[in-house]
């Protein structure tokens, strides 16, 4: 189910908000010359939300550890085995909806 998160104005090209949707932390990043995606908020080593997660405009890395991942697929840079969970994500007439109940976040092996 499609909730409502932001205006699309509120995410420049290039950058990241992290948002609530199905009590879910989730990142939107619009990735340099990227479309808009949505992946879960929390890092899949430690659970941390990911709100001071530093973004370069293709690069996401977690402030805690520095695993990192590109936000124009979710697939994880360092470490390999730690990809983020993507949720499908619309916008219609400038308002931002994901579905963060589609996917489960994922988390990395103990």
């Amino acid at each position: 189910m499609f909730t409502r998160v932001c205006r699309l104005e509120t995410i420049p090209e290039g950058g990241m908000r992290l948002v609530i949707a199905a009590s879910r932390h989730v990142i939107l990043a619009w990735p340099d010359d990227g479309v808009l995606r949505a992946f879960q908020g929390v890092c899949p080593h430690s659970g941390t939300p990911l709100a001071e997660a530093e973004f370069d405009g293709t690069v996401l890395t977690c402030p805690s550890h520095f695993w990192t991942w590109d936000l124009n697929s979710g697939a994880p840079i360092e470490p390999r085995e730690s990809a983020l969970a993507e949720y499908p994500v619309k916008v219609e007439d400038g308002i931002v909806y994901v579905d963060a109940e589609a996917t489960a976040p994922l988390f990395a092996p103990p």
